[in-house]
């Protein structure tokens, strides 16, 4: 991280960690660090939660700047005076790269991630995916 953020400044890179090493809490110092808004995308619903509750209990984001966007959870977009501010929005692959129909609500929430300009994108378990 000393790398990345040198000289007062955030730097483009690609932290790759062993299992273990604690490549999330890199993750969350990082979003914190940057302040800006941050996309996490992640493997699955589980690996969503996992990322809200560390973000939760690793920084002092509030609810109201954690979005996540799968399946069984869709948090509110930020609307606003908050509209502008610094947000993580938590998804999975799937969920983004899906190219069918979706439903309203997925469809706002889509159009929301692809409006923005995001400051950060972290990508959760790439060793996992089948990239072929």
């Amino acid at each position: 991280l000393r790398k990345m953020f040198g000289n007062s400044r955030a730097r483009s890179g690609v932290i790759v960690l062993p299992c273990g090493a604690g490549k999330t809490l890199v993750g969350v110092t990082a979003a914190t660090t940057v302040n800006k808004r941050c996309l996490v995308l992640a493997t699955s619903n589980v690996s969503v939660e996992q990322w809200r509750a560390q973000f939760k209990l690793w920084s002092t984001i509030r609810d109201d700047q954690l979005t996540r966007f799968t399946r069984e959870a869709r948090d509110p977009v930020p609307s606003g005076p908050n509209a502008n501010k610094p947000v993580v929005c938590i998804s999975t692959y799937s969920m983004v790269a899906y190219t069918g129909k979706r439903t309203y609500a997925a469809e706002e929430a889509m159009k929301y991630i692809e409006s923005l300009e995001w400051g950060l994108l972290l990508l959760d378990g790439m060793s996992r995916l089948n990239l072929l």
